[in-house]
């Protein structure tokens, strides 16, 4: 049996707790379950609840108090300006061709690191990773795009292919737009959390098919967070005046 699981137990669980968070079951403001009802509901352990726990305060949702537990501190993170999604509704085709290019070389690198990165490529890739969670958590979205661009080109520098790495870079200076853009929806930079730990994960066990699945989901999520922006002003605008 191949280790899916264990490296997706986390996801399954964030993706639980969140479908919850955002139901009417609980409020803002509402203090979460405690960890153990939470294990007894999605029948898992208290790591892995601990563990989804803080990705959801990493990505905005929850807000941990020493002492008092967690609490929901938001159902939306779209804090998009107008002119943000102005610049990604105009900006499709561009977006849509470099994806396509990313998918192919990073889902190329990534099969190359897992059998070839050194244990200092995932010491390099887990810093990033943590550094990019700590701008989002302290809304530095100008940080965001920097750390996501960083955390891909170590990536694939662990392929060990220097073409692969030079090309990557010359992509992102292609995506670099998009990427100073895309950061500044909260939204967007939660939804890497989870990708960034699963890909950092998938090489760690050396898991090529594992990890290749992770970096195209990834960067496939950013063609749906891009389109999700631009059609939620779309509804926006229709929608009748009081």
């Amino acid at each position: 049996m191949k280790p899916v699981t264990r490296v997706s137990q986390t996801d399954v669980a964030v993706d639980q707790i969140k479908y919850f968070l955002l139901s009417d079951r609980i409020e803002v403001g509402d203090k979460l379950p405690t960890e153990k009802e939470f294990c007894e509901t999605l029948c898992v352990g208290r790591s892995t609840v601990r563990e989804a726990i803080r990705a959801l305060q990493v990505m905005g949702y929850v807000k941990i108090y020493p002492g008092r537990g967690a609490f929901l501190e938001t159902k939306n993170l779209d804090d998009a300006t107008p002119p943000i999604v102005s610049w990604l509704e105009s900006n499709k085709v561009q977006v849509e061709d470099i994806v396509e290019v990313r998918i192919g070389l990073e889902t190329l690198a990534a099969k190359l690191a897992s059998e070839r990165a050194t244990a200092e490529d995932f010491i390099a890739l887990d810093k990033v990773r943590l550094a990019f969670e700590e701008a989002l958590v302290n809304s530095e979205y100008d940080r965001l795009g920097e750390l996501d661009e960083k955390y891909h080109q170590t990536l694939v520098d662990a392929s060990k292919n220097n073409l692969l790495a030079v090309l990557n870079k010359v992509v992102s200076v292609a995506f670099l737009e998009f990427r100073k853009n895309s950061f500044r929806i909260k939204e967007h930079g939660a939804n890497a959390v989870i990708p960034h730990r699963d890909i950092l994960n998938a090489l760690r066990l050396r898991d090529a098919d594992l990890a290749q699945v992770f970096v195209r989901r990834h960067l496939e999520k950013i063609r749906e967070d891009r389109e999700n922006t631009v059609k939620r002003r779309e509804s926006a605008r229709i929608l009748p005046r009081e």
